[in-house]
């Protein structure tokens, strides 16, 4: 049994390190505060004040395959003020019925295109799916010394580079996250949430979020 135990240990151990070496390289290319892919025709530029921490580019549950770049503010201590998170994922060719869905969102108008937006205020603590996007972003800012708020605010902004009309439907997308410490707020996670959900508290924060998140990103598409 024991022979046994060890075999299939190993037969695992294996199929982790050969589906690591079958995703490819992150494919955008990243300079000083400005991330490109040329496949997307795509250029993604952060604030001057942020700075680069690191990518990764990985097989989203064995369905999509994602790729990301962290930017980040930060105080002296590595204690993180702001967050820019840049995301291009698409679902894998092997899995042709799954679509992503975000007509729950709200549709704004952002850089010249329909972008989905959803925001709140969220708590650090608890550990993030294991695989998940999530999971490799914290890992690329723990492997730089930064350390998170418990407490944070964020927005998340997506435009889906395949639905020209604006659906909310798409299988191909960038996701944007900008996050702030909370603790400027004088605001605890308690006071702005009620059943985990924001409440009437967080209207007024949100409203400065979005506009602080959108002016910390722009897109452009089809540059020269």
């Amino acid at each position: 049994m024991a022979v046994f135990s060890t075999v299939i240990a190993a037969v695992l151990a294996a199929a982790e390190v050969a589906s690591a070496q079958s995703v490819p390289p992150p494919a955008a290319a990243v300079r000083a505060h400005s991330v490109a892919n040329a496949a997307e025709h795509i250029i993604v530029r952060v604030p001057k004040t942020a700075t680069y921490v690191g990518s990764d580019r990985f097989d989203l549950d064995g369905v999509a395959d994602a790729e990301v770049h962290v930017f980040a503010e930060a105080d002296t201590k590595m204690h993180l003020k702001r967050l820019y998170w840049i995301q291009f994922e698409h679902y894998l060719p092997s899995k042709p019925d799954l679509t992503h869905d975000y007509t729950s969102d709200r549709r704004t108008q952002q850089w010249g295109t329909t972008t989905w937006l959803r925001g709140g205020p969220s708590s650090t603590s608890a550990p993030p799916r294991p695989g998940s996007d999530t999971e490799h972003v914290r890992a690329i800012l723990s492997r730089a010394g930064y350390t998170a708020s418990p407490g944070v605010m964020s927005l998340r902004m997506v435009q889906l580079l395949d639905d020209p009309k604006g659906t909310g439907h798409g299988r191909d997308e960038l996701m944007l996250i900008y996050s702030e410490d909370l603790a400027p707020t004088g605001k605890t996670l308690a006071e702005l949430t009620t059943d985990g959900k924001p409440n009437a508290s967080w209207a007024p924060l949100e409203k400065g979020l979005i506009e602080r998140a959108t002016k910390a990103f722009s897109v452009e598409r089809n540059p020269r």
